[in-house]
């Protein structure tokens, strides 16, 4: 840390570590992982609450979307009322750390999402490898330390996912970000066409689902300085775009996602992935494309009757028949043999 504070700690929900925290590293943000207090809400409700506790359990679920403090305190405040858990120790706590785990608080700081279940599983994962029973704190940091030494100089060979859309912005993330940050952009671009999207007089944009399952969104664009604003402020959470944004410069004919929403962290020059995965669209990539556009034009042309569907369907079976009696070649066309 070059002497100075972390920016955040993310830990599970203890009493102590709030406390040592805010004693210790004042200027530094705590937050705690989503996934470690609901795992906490079965042991901790459930006998209390008996055969209410799956409703407990969707108000609670509710609750974590509210957009803003005032909102989650007042559903706080009618969850505990409605279930009688006022008096409860746990409730309490829950309440007592809420700046720590409550998402409308949390997405305030920069957690480059450490805060996702595919996070907590891999880091789980990744130190059930390194060790396989109960050690002490100095030992489990020499051997995270190795494994990371190790990880440096054997890089992994991760493959990017195909493309899913026909927009630029796709092709121009995946020329610069790592597979694991090109795959979450690229989800919020396949859900951002799922938004319209309606220009205020004033200049902001207003964003709703198509099917109104969530609250609506404001977003700015300063065409000039080439900045974005989202209120979801996922950006500022994770460092990725969100889905509204997206649908913005998709909207005001954005071929490239500007430069400075590509964090250091995310792109490929930050990462331990091989050159071979950097480059471009791979000859495997090129091959699922190829297929689909033919079983596209394939399907689209054998609905016509129901002739056609019958010869199509008799062809396609012997065809795969043929290609199963194929003996492998010794060369691969992806890029993970």
């Amino acid at each position: 840390m070059r002497g100075g504070h972390p920016q955040t700690i993310v830990t599970d929900i203890d009493t102590g570590l709030k406390d040592a925290i805010e004693r210790e590293l004042p200027n530094t943000n705590h937050a705690v992982f989503m996934w470690h207090v609901v795992s906490k809400l079965g042991s901790w409700f459930s006998q209390a609450l008996g055969s209410h506790y799956d409703e407990f359990r969707a108000g609670f679920e509710m609750l974590c979307r509210a957009g803003t403090v005032d909102e989650f305190e007042q559903q706080w405040d009618l969850l505990i009322s409605r279930f009688g858990l006022v008096p409860d120790r746990h409730a309490a706590l829950l309440y007592s750390c809420r700046a720590t785990w409550s998402p409308c608080c949390v997405r305030q700081h920069f957690l480059a999402q450490t805060m996702t279940p595919e996070f907590s599983m891999s880091i789980d994962s990744f130190l059930k490898r390194i060790v396989a029973e109960p050690t002490c704190m100095q030992a489990l940091l020499e051997e995270v330390s190795v494994a990371a030494s190790l990880a440096k100089q054997i890089p992994q060979r991760v493959p990017y996912p195909t493309m899913k859309t026909c927009m630029p912005m796709e092709d121009h993330a995946r020329a610069v970000l790592t597979p694991y940050a090109f795959s979450v952009l690229q989800n919020e671009m396949v859900l951002s066409l799922q938004y319209a999207v309606a220009e205020m007089a004033n200049g902001p944009y207003i964003l709703h689902h198509f099917k109104k399952m969530e609250g609506e969104c404001c977003v700015f664009w300063n065409l000039e300085n080439e900045e974005i604003h989202c209120s979801c402020k996922e950006f500022e959470h994770s460092g990725i775009l969100c889905r509204h944004s997206l649908r913005v410069l998709a909207v005001k004919n954005c071929f490239h996602i500007p430069e400075q929403y590509f964090l250091v962290r995310w792109r490929q020059e930050s990462s331990l992935v091989t050159e071979e995965n950097q480059n471009g669209m791979g000859i495997g990539d090129d091959c699922v494309q190829t297929f689909q556009s033919l079983t596209e034009t394939l399907l689209t042309e054998s609905m016509v009757s129901k002739d056609r569907f019958d010869y199509t369907n008799q062809e396609l079976s012997a065809l795969i028949d043929r290609v199963r009696n194929i003996e492998p070649a010794n060369t691969c066309i992806t890029h993970d043999c």
